[in-house]
């Protein structure tokens, strides 16, 4: 059984089987330049085909986007064409449209002169009658004056009429009963006379009224808003006059009146 001895300085084994290199050097780094050669083929080639595949793969995706993007184009020319023969239709949808945007701003100051004119008749005593009306509102294309007197509500439009009546007129009395009506601001009677002829009592009165007034039948948003306001005005209202109908308790006397008193 042999010994093996570590390597001494030399770099020879004691003990181990004999073994001779007699190639040359050059032998030895061809061999290594082979494989090395072999190696850098084979990383090349394995490069190759990865850009290959990443290339047929990018190719392929390019191909099924542009089909379907030619796909979406005819599917596009298909519906223009199909379009094009439901231009008139569009057309007459467009038409209607402006119509009946104008149609709002056109009649946005419309007042239903009828119904108010009734409302102020009912809102006056028994026997007195409204003749001689004149209105005056403003227009979608001019405002209606504005009061230059602070204090003043802003207003619409103006109402201008004579009321007659049988006998001598309580005018205080009509002017808390226009003062219920939609869209009343304010109210200013005139001088009072009396007709020889037909013995009635004739007061001209002139009164300005709001947006309450307006009719806005045309308008469906705008007309709810305004029965909302004019909800809150009524309820602001019969909340007064429930105040003032409700009678402010009398003082308890004090005790040094009582005792004064005694």
């Amino acid at each position: 059984m042999s010994r093996e001895n570590p390597r001494s300085s030399s770099g020879l084994v004691i003990g181990a089987p004999p073994k001779a290199n007699l190639l040359p050097p050059e032998v030895g780094a061809m061999a290594k330049g082979k494989i090395a050669r072999r190696n850098a083929i084979a990383i090349v080639i394995l490069a190759v085909l990865v850009v290959i595949a990443g290339y047929a793969g990018a190719a392929f995706l390019a191909s099924s986007a542009q089909a379907q993007l030619d796909e979406a184009n005819v599917r596009t020319q298909s519906l223009l064409v199909e379009q094009q023969k439901y231009s008139q239709v569009s057309q007459v949808k467009n038409l209607l449209a402006s119509a009946e945007a104008a149609k709002q701003v056109g009649m946005s100051t419309e007042v239903d002169w009828k119904t108010y004119l009734d409302d102020i008749q009912q809102s006056l005593p028994a026997g007195t009658l409204v003749t001689n009306v004149v209105a005056e509102v403003a227009t979608p294309l001019n405002d209606f004056g504005q009061p230059t007197v602070p204090l003043q509500g802003d207003r619409i439009g103006e109402l201008t009429f004579t009321a007659t009546s049988p006998s001598l007129p309580d005018v205080e009395a009509w002017l808390r009963a226009l003062s219920k009506l939609d869209g009343y601001v304010d109210a200013s009677p005139g001088s009072i006379t009396l007709d020889n002829t037909s013995k009635l009592y004739q007061v001209s009165i002139k009164m300005h009224i709001d947006t309450g007034a307006l009719w806005l039948r045309f308008d469906d948003t705008a007309r709810e808003a305004k029965d909302k306001v004019l909800e809150e005005k009524r309820a602001q209202q019969e909340k007064e006059e429930a105040e003032k109908q409700t009678p402010s308790p009398s003082p308890s006397p004090s005790e040094d009146d009582a005792d004064g008193g005694a």
